[in-house]
């Protein structure tokens, strides 16, 4: 079974439950724990713990370079505002989950921890001072302060194993349904030819660079929407991928692209152009020129994306149960507007 992301995760679960948050109809502040010092604003309280603005400035600006522990299709916010709500439900969403692991007594081994951040320097090519300069770019005061953060992943990640892995169950049943109604009884695979426009980010890039970079995806949206300048104008304009120059993807199928960037593109219609899609490379516009079925190169292959693909649908609905349930048992209080 794989979970997408959940080895790699290293920011906020960006389900975003807005509608089912918890607060009274009539604004109530709770009391900050008897041991919390205020020295920087709140966001808001998860029962006893606290999210500051610092923290939730920082998963703003951290987005990006991160996978999705949960996958999901919720559209990239435009604005700023919108942004910093989004990233804030998922921090609840977090907070939530680590409260949860605390009650059940699930810890991060600290090898598991310097793992981690050995694979990251390794990746990156850093040493212990380029770790500390690109970790107090995204907001950490330093590397023990990341090193608590990448802990608190690591629990995180155990506690969707325990609480969601055990209670997937794909049959056989509903797999083969899928291979019959898409792919020709598993003989044949659907393939789109396709374009983007993908304004790219950087590991480095701070929070600032990181939501000009998105409002500028937005206007490359807004232009061709509008019809004010045609793709190749604006590709040859904007367009950060070199592998692209142009833009034109060519002919992909569905397990050869980063999932984010093909759940957009096989829901999308002959022609149809895409809302801003967020990968960790940056962020995309993509459009569908055409789409064909072609013969299958690989069954077995086929039919474990298949299956890996409904477990992750279902993996969302347990989620987004889960994290109600949780929201309706703790008092949330937001003090952000």
């Amino acid at each position: 079974m794989r979970l997408r992301g959940l080895a790699a995760a290293t920011a906020a679960l960006s389900v975003g439950l807005a509608a089912a948050m918890v607060v009274a109809e009539e604004p109530r502040r709770a009391k900050l724990p008897p041991k919390f010092e205020e020295v920087e604003g709140v966001a808001a309280l998860v029962g006893d713990s606290v999210i500051t603005l610092g923290e939730l400035r920082r998963a703003m600006g951290s987005q990006v370079s991160a996978q999705q522990a949960v996958p999901t299709d919720i559209e990239r916010p435009r604005s700023e505002a919108e942004l910093r709500l989004q990233v804030l439900q998922s921090l609840i969403d977090s907070t939530l989950v680590l409260r949860a692991a605390k009650e059940l007594g699930v810890n991060a081994e600290d090898r598991d921890v310097e793992q981690q951040i050995a694979d990251v320097k390794k990746r990156n090519s850093w040493d212990d001072d380029d770790l500390e300069k690109a970790v107090r770019q995204l907001g950490f005061v330093g590397a023990a302060a990341y090193r608590q953060h990448v802990k608190q992943e690591l629990v995180r990640l155990q506690m969707l194993k325990i609480k969601l892995g055990s209670r997937l169950r794909i049959t056989e049943e509903e797999v083969q349904k899928v291979l019959d109604l898409e792919h020709c009884n598993g003989t044949c695979e659907e393939e789109v030819r396709a374009r983007h426009i993908m304004i790219g980010v950087r590991p480095d890039d701070s929070p600032r660079t990181v939501n000009g970079k998105r409002e500028k995806a937005w206007k490359v949206y807004d232009a061709l929407v509008a019809g004010r300048d045609t793709f190749e104008a604006l590709a040859e304009q904007y367009n950060d991928d070199r592998g692209a120059p142009d833009g034109n993807l060519g002919w992909q199928r569905r397990w050869t692209l980063e999932p984010s960037l093909a759940t957009k593109l096989w829901s999308l219609e002959k022609n149809d152009i895409s809302a801003v899609v967020q990968t960790p490379y940056g962020f995309h516009v993509l459009q569908v020129l055409d789409r064909r079925k072609s013969t299958a190169k690989d069954k077995e292959l086929l039919v474990s994306l298949v299956r890996n693909r409904l477990q992750e649908d279902q993996l969302v609905k347990l989620y987004k149960a889960w994290m109600e349930e949780m929201r309706h048992a703790t008092h949330i209080d937001v003090r952000i507007p």
